[in-house]
């Protein structure tokens, strides 16, 4: 079984007990502080999933409020949602930005212990008026519609992502066999454009910021976008929580995600962008050239600031999915979302 590698961002301190002897006398301990809960969260995208910007120390200590008080927490990534579904399964992971495609699976399948709880949400698709995902191929191929994929190699982050299972929507709906027509393989999102322009693959998936950078390179057109495939908003990433470490920690939950709304907050004040932007040009490398095309601004992905979830926001995508064969069944989204812990 494969598990996502995580770096982490920040561990428990434990302070060490002192000792006073008094002549003889016994010897006294200070009493150890109260170790803060520690939240194990995964997500997939640096930049694009604002969750990474909580890696920056500036954004940790002047908009985490609550950060090292009511929480501290263990940041990593993962290739793809279905790795951090792995994760959560093995107890590995107690909260994680899934796509719709791997939270409904794990529903189904019942593969996390206990469950699993939607605390708010992350960002939408197919949104008309911001950023809607890209399949790109080069510039000079012969690939000017969907219907020129047969026969094909397109490239996602991972079988079983939201990559995946949109490019088997599009697929399907053009006239396409999504495991007969095609070839789809696993290609790590910062390797998408390399593949493409060394013709290891046809057609790729790009994220909003490899989606900038490779058109402001040159030589490379879209082939679909994600809205083509759709035709409506949906919710297609979201943050999970395990329902056992609801349970344990629930202020834990509460103070994490009054951080996270503060920071989604903060981040899209148009008086703050030039400062988040020279902040995740040095935490991630990310050239600034490209993160100004787009970054913060309706040319990015829609973020709802209260990070609430809307059901029919997210329902309407589940059932297409399921009507299309590519979910075993329908899974009724209201049932599992809990916006309580968000801030009021």
């Amino acid at each position: 079984m494969r598990r996502p590698a995580t770096t982490l961002l920040t561990v428990t301190t434990l302070l060490a007990a002192t000792a006073a002897t008094v002549l003889g006398g016994p010897v006294l301990l200070a009493a150890p502080a109260l170790a803060q809960p520690v939240i194990r969260v995964q997500y997939i995208v640096p930049v694009d999933q604002m969750i990474s910007l909580t890696e920056i120390p500036a954004i940790q200590q002047t908009v985490l409020k609550n950060w090292g008080k009511r929480y501290k927490m263990d940041i990593g990534r993962a290739q793809g949602t279905p790795f951090l579904v792995t994760a959560m399964a093995a107890g590995e992971a107690d909260v994680a930005f899934l796509a719709y495609n791997s939270f409904a699976s794990a529903v189904i399948k019942n593969v996390v212990p206990g469950g699993l709880t939607i605390v708010g949400s992350d960002f939408y698709d197919a949104q008309p008026d911001y950023y809607n995902f890209h399949w790109l191929a080069l510039a000079d191929a012969p690939i000017n519609s969907v219907k020129d994929l047969k026969g094909k190699k397109i490239g996602v982050l991972a079988i079983g992502t939201g990559a995946d299972a949109t490019t088997r929507l599009m697929l399907k709906k053009t006239g396409l066999d999504p495991v007969k027509d095609v070839s789809i393989v696993e290609i790590p999102a910062p390797a998408m454009e390399e593949a493409v322009r060394s013709k290891r693959i046809d057609a790729g998936f790009f994220a909003s910021f490899f989606y900038y950078k490779a058109m402001g390179a040159g030589g490379m057109k879209t082939v679909f976008n994600s809205l083509q495939a759709w035709g409506t908003p949906y919710v297609f990433s979201f943050i999970v929580a395990r329902n056992d470490y609801l349970k344990k920690s629930p202020d834990a939950v509460r103070g994490f995600l009054e951080d996270y709304v503060a920071m989604l907050q903060y981040v899209q004040k148009p008086e703050n962008r030039d400062a988040v932007i020279d902040m995740v040009n040095a935490r991630f490398k990310a050239p600034k050239p490209v993160l100004q095309q787009f970054y913060l601004t309706k040319k990015d992905m829609y973020r709802r600031p209260d990070a609430r979830l809307v059901p029919e926001d997210l329902q309407h995508a589940l059932t297409k999915l399921h009507e299309l064969g590519f979910l075993e069944q329908d899974v009724p989204v209201a049932q599992y979302v809990d916006n309580s812990y968000l801030p009021r």
